[in-house]
């Protein structure tokens, strides 16, 4: 049986992709800091073969011990790792607390890297296996109000496209989704500015259903909705100015 893997599965976009693949017949993993709600999903009728456990990606013995127990439940698969677990602060840079910038620098940089390596030997030693990491649109320019989390999907980009490289040879394709703003608590969060041209009207079931078909459609990335992709399409044409003008006009700044 199939296994997937999902980090912030308690609640959200986390949540909607654990469903998709549940209904699909696959075993699932339920990862979350907050470990009672996974359990008590893992054993609903939603989930019929799942496990739910603690897993905080800020912490490397917190995953090791999550991807064992995960492992040990799906007889050693790990056919898909989705990199959900992510945190959100908006606002101008200058009033942004420290620990909100720590937060997001943690979570959104370093608990996804430590997640992908320490999962590395079971996607390795699993047929066909695959990352979907969760980016966002904000990674096709820098954000103001939203500088740093923006920068955090920059970087989970970068990653992405370098590790679809690096694994190629161990047969593990690396991709990753970048949705607008979803209707969502994190969306719901974005500065008045963000949401007054960008409201977060994207479902989570509309990013779990591209999540489950990235396993099969092999592409470097996903780009959700028609803004985005219209978005995506003149910042790779447009000169700096322009990408800046265009990013501007989007938020109204």
């Amino acid at each position: 049986m199939k296994a997937v893997f999902v980090t912030g599965a308690a609640a959200g976009i986390g949540l909607a992709i654990a469903t998709r693949f549940a209904q699909a017949g696959w075993f699932v993993g339920l990862y979350d800091i907050n470990d009672k709600r996974c359990c008590e999903l893992a054993s609903s009728d939603t989930f019929s073969k799942a496990i739910g456990g603690h897993c905080d990606v800020t912490d490397r013995e917190s995953i090791a011990s999550a991807l064992q127990s995960f492992t040990a439940t799906s007889d050693g698969r790990l056919d898909v790792l989705v990199n959900n677990a992510g945190v959100l602060t908006a606002g101008p840079l200058t009033n942004l607390d420290p620990a909100q910038i720590d937060s997001m620098v943690a979570v959104n940089i370093r608990g996804l890297t430590q997640v992908t390596q320490l999962a590395f030997p079971w996607l390795r030693d699993t047929t066909g296996a695959a990352v979907i990491n969760l980016c966002s649109a904000s990674s096709i320019h820098g954000i103001p109000l939203l500088a740093v989390y923006s920068a955090s999907k920059f970087y989970v980009d970068g990653l992405t496209q370098a590790l679809a490289i690096e694994w190629a040879e161990h047969d593990i394709h690396v991709t990753s989704l970048k949705p607008p703003p979803i209707n969502t608590a994190m969306g719901h969060a974005l500065d008045k500015k963000h949401t007054e041209k960008m409201p977060p009207t994207m479902e989570p079931e509309t990013v779990a259903e591209a999540a489950f078909r990235a396993v099969t459609r092999r592409r470097p990335h996903h780009i959700l909705g028609a803004g985005p992709k219209l978005w995506h399409g003149l910042d790779g044409f447009l000169p700096p100015a322009g990408r800046r003008w265009l990013t501007r006009r989007l938020l109204n700044l």
